[in-house]
């Protein structure tokens, strides 16, 4: 998610030289470096994730939903196409790219340009929040399929799936919508360029809710919590299924599967996203000025900007990769992908001649 940390620099609140943090690198090797990561990696990978969810959405509505697991999966696909969108928003780049902090066009267009990085903005966050919490519901829903597979049909259910997953998307869209109001668009005469731009600015409404933004960037990082739900009912799931498969193992003389082809594709997808959450937390124990990067900072250091860039890359990482993981372990996924693509073949000979 990396939208916000645009509108958080791009202010014309600057610090005075003497106050400022000490860099660790200059301004030009973090202007390339930035623009190398915001316009060249991250646009690749997010071209690559959308295709490949756009496949697993495809795959998966070919399988139905009446199994809420592939509901689950096709939320996730959905979630992680529009962050993958919003996150790469062509308005962002032009905003914090190519006009260094600044919408270089008319007034008008630059307003325009204004609305749509916000809807992108909002798309950024709130999608990818709610990919996030995905995770959890997978570990719950095979919990539940694992510990109490009788009563599974009863619990868990299609209207069921889709109730919390839209009340999770709800919420986070009601609360980065509310934040869009703590930014302002400006039409100003810029005296170095000797032309009028437009910028992004703090609102009056950022400054009356200045007390509250803590509790704010809490709820924030409350995401913190799925991460640990999701541990902890793997470890969970991967011991039952073993205990499972030692008694099935002394019953019969035939080797037992260990875990269902469901089962283990799910627990894959849940692991690579701890593995990232991982990855992600490490700089929330470096030094403040390394880390120190929120909704809120206006004075970021070089570092900490490449930093944070760096884990919104790992992010879009693992919002494009599950597709891959899926063909790997899914034998039926893979049949019908293979099906599609050859009828698609098919069609596309029949189209030449």
């Amino acid at each position: 998610m990396g939208s916000l940390e645009n509108t958080s620099l791009q202010t014309t609140e600057k610090l005075s030289e003497e106050n400022k943090t000490p860099q660790l690198i200059s301004d030009e090797t973090a202007k390339t470096l930035s623009t190398v990561l915001q316009c060249g990696v991250a646009p690749v990978i997010g071209i690559v994730g959308v295709v490949f969810n756009t496949f697993s959405i495809i795959v998966l509505l070919k399988h139905g939903l009446h199994k809420c697991s592939n509901i689950l999966l096709i939320s996730l696909a959905f979630m992680d196409i529009s962050f993958l969108i919003g996150y790469n928003s062509i308005p962002n780049l032009l905003y914090s790219v190519q006009g260094g902090g600044r919408f270089m066009y008319s007034e008008s267009v630059s307003e325009f340009l204004y609305a749509m990085y916000l809807v992108f903005l909002v798309m950024d966050y709130s999608f990818g929040l709610s990919a996030l919490c995905v995770p959890m519901l997978i570990t719950i829903e095979r919990l539940i399929a694992v510990f109490m597979p009788l009563k599974f049909g009863q619990i868990i259910t299609p209207t069921r799936t889709w109730t919390v997953i839209g009340a999770i998307v709800v919420f986070w869209l009601a609360t980065m919508t509310y934040t869009c109001f703590w930014y302002k668009f400006e039409y100003v005469f810029d005296d170095n360029l000797n032309r009028s731009v437009g910028l992004i600015l703090k609102s009056d409404l950022f400054y009356k809710d200045f007390h509250a933004i803590p509790l704010f960037i809490e709820i924030l990082f409350s995401i913190k919590v799925p991460p640990l739900i999701t541990v902890v009912g793997c470890v969970a799931i991967i011991v039952k299924v073993k205990i499972t498969s030692r008694k099935r193992s002394k019953m019969t003389s035939s080797k037992v599967a260990s875990t269902s082809k469901t089962t283990q594709t799910l627990l894959t997808v849940c692991m690579a996203y701890l593995f990232m959450c991982l990855i992600v937390a490490i700089p929330s124990y470096l030094p403040k000025h390394l880390s120190a990067y929120s909704l809120t900072t206006d004075n970021a250091t070089n570092m900490a900007i490449i930093i944070y860039k760096i884990m919104n890359i790992i992010v879009s990482i693992n919002s494009s990769w599950n597709f891959l993981v899926y063909v790997g372990l899914n034998k039926n996924f893979r049949d019908t992908f293979k099906d599609i693509m050859s009828q698609k073949g098919c069609q596309n000979k029949k189209t030449l001649t």
